[in-house]
């Protein structure tokens, strides 16, 4: 990696923000950061899936429960005939869904269908924002890429309130080339315990489908240290959980779970096609799917609970993310896994197929 991936990086999470923000919704309403909508549907956690120009909720059952459009942004190449890896321009708090509609807008979403606007990061034809919002709604860190240059990209990496700009501080900046194999970005995806939690992926690429991380890093926010470092060489999770990051040695044939503060804490054995993997939010049980792209086999997810024996397989859908402890999300279905009755044996899991297919986007509530 190169010294993007090496300095890691210092950010005030706690004190400075000195207000509550109040987003106005659409229709004249405001919603709460401390507390769910009014009339939410009762339903603890959904999974997020982009379809279509749309950002959907959808609930355990495989039903949407409310949406949003999202108009794409203007930068979609590095140049040279690659694409420019564009992650999900969405993140989730403890109440809210924030996405970023068309280049600079920031806007929310809400389990009972509220949407309004809620601030806006730098963004043109030839500069992209991903960001990530902290889960009690207070701050927001903002990763720029400038791909003006021909052949490098500009990266600047900031946190501040969420609301007004305020308490705005630069933290991390670099260039990297677009095209040569040690170029690496930063996606700011969640928070930790008021850490920033960031994925690093390449920039650019001939081949976007299946791309996963290359590396997980937690950043301490006071003294600018990585606390901790998961991925590379084993191949780790596209959505990280609650309980932390499964990872696969490809080689050795065996998928870890490892904790935040990069410990390894559990661990089953993987099949040479299993190149996604995903802990469940207790970390209790893991699943682990074939890759995506180019030569990738037939979609198929295999579900183990870690320590037991027991698990489940399903044919034809690679999941993605867990939506809570019996349910995964594919691109494509829900997977419902009965993970009471999974102990110490295999069980079969059902699938419920989506209205449509998209591309996952994470998870709701989103704190990690």
């Amino acid at each position: 990696m190169g010294a993007l991936a090496v300095m890691l990086l210092a950010i005030s999470c706690g004190g400075n923000t000195g207000h509550s923000p109040s987003p106005a919704a659409s229709g004249g309403a405001t919603t709460s950061p401390s507390a769910a909508p009014s009339g939410s549907p009762a339903v603890a956690s959904y999974g997020l899936l982009l379809t279509a120009g749309t950002l959907e909720m959808i609930t355990p059952a495989g039903t949407v429960a409310a949406h949003a459009k999202v108009a794409a942004p203007s930068v979609d190449t590095c140049g040279q005939n690659t694409a420019a890896l564009l992650e999900p321009p969405v993140s989730a708090s403890d109440d809210k869904v924030y996405y970023r509609d068309g280049n600079t807008n920031i806007k929310f979403l809400t389990p009972d269908g509220k949407t309004g606007d809620v601030t806006t990061v730098p963004g043109s034809a030839t500069k992209v924002s991903f960001f990530s919002v902290s889960p009690d709604d207070m701050r927001i860190a903002v990763l720029v890429e400038d791909l003006t240059p021909a052949s490098t990209i500009n990266l600047s990496l900031y946190v501040e309130d969420l609301i007004g700009h305020t308490n705005h501080k630069v933290i991390f900046t670099n260039t990297v080339p677009k095209l040569k194999g040690n170029g690496t970005t930063l996606w700011p995806m969640g928070w930790h315990n008021g850490l920033l939690v960031l994925a690093v992926f390449a920039p650019c690429t001939f081949e976007p489908a299946g791309l996963v991380p290359t590396e997980w890093h937690v950043a301490n926010a006071v003294t600018a240290v990585r606390v901790a470092k998961i991925g590379n060489p084993c191949v780790p999770s596209f959505w990280p959980s609650q309980a932390g990051v499964a990872c696969i040695d490809v080689s050795a044939k065996v998928a870890s779970r490892y904790d935040w503060a990069a410990n390894i804490t559990g661990s089953a054995s993987s099949q040479g096609s299993e190149f996604q993997s995903g802990l469940s939010p207790s970390g209790r049980s893991i699943f682990l799917a074939t890759g995506l792209g180019i030569g990738a086999p037939p979609p198929a997810t295999r579900i183990v609970v870690l320590g037991t024996g027991g698990g489940s397989s399903v044919t034809g859908h690679s999941a993605c993310l867990w939506i809570d402890e019996d349910h995964l999300l594919a691109p494509d279905a829900v997977i419902s896994f009965p993970s009471s009755t999974a102990t110490t044996a295999t069980v079969k899991s059902t699938v419920t197929a989506l209205p449509a297919s998209g591309e996952c986007a994470g998870r709701f509530p989103g704190g990690l």
